[in-house]
């Protein structure tokens, strides 16, 4: 039986080394694929969630008041499961988001025009709580990755510094550059930085913010 010399097996181990250092990289964005996928589902089972529950409220998302943000309204409504810090895999918790630590500290955040209790006597123009009916609801958000773990997002907080600039966990475009947006009709998008800055630069009247 031939035996190896050293040089033999210094040579080997060094393929070795060289294939894993060409694999590595392609199994970490394969897991980071993997990881912006689980968020999209999330989105999705969250947008679902929310439909349901404006069928038994004239068509409206569920409004966010001082104790009460939409999460704790879906989860106490038994439309999604309570929130859970411990558990990763929990529906407010996006895989590439920052500690989650309570209904208002999650990772998705809901378009403030959709449900959004500003503490003025009548709900109008930019204080309006608007219904979900829409002619073009494949255009307007309705959650997307959250910015600083805030469960509402207002479009002016929609920043350079929100989109990208902050620790991953915190920051929107948080899957390889993109952020995960859902619309109104129910569908995901996996969206650029640029685009959620020009996003941002659309007026609260726009199809982009208003049903």
């Amino acid at each position: 039986m031939k035996k190896f010399t050293l040089i033999e097996l210094l040579v080997v181990i060094a393929i070795i080394g060289i294939l894993a250092s060409m694999l590595l990289p392609a199994l970490g964005k394969a897991r980071e694929r993997s990881q912006a996928a689980v968020c999209v589902n999330k989105l999705k089972q969250i947008s679902l969630a929310a439909l349901m529950y404006s069928d038994d409220e004239d068509n409206f998302a569920p409004i966010n008041e001082n104790s009460d943000p939409w999460a704790k309204k879906l989860s106490i409504n038994d439309f999604l499961p309570a929130i859970d810090l411990d558990d990763t895999s929990n529906i407010y918790k996006c895989p590439n988001g920052a500690d989650i630590t309570d209904y208002w500290g999650i990772n998705y955040g809901m378009n403030w025009r959709l449900g959004w209790d500003n503490g003025v006597a009548v709900q109008e123009d930019w204080h309006a709580n608007l219904s979900l009916e829409s002619t073009h609801a494949s255009s307007t958000v309705f959650f997307l990755d959250a910015y600083n773990n805030n469960a509402i997002l207002w479009k002016g907080g929609l920043d350079e510094d929100a989109v990208y600039n902050v620790e991953e966990g915190f920051r929107v475009a948080r899957h390889q550059g993109k952020g995960n947006v859902a619309f109104i009709d129910g569908h995901v998008e996996a969206t650029s930085a640029i685009q959620l800055l020009y996003m941002a630069s659309k007026n609260y009247r726009d199809d982009t913010w208003t049903p």
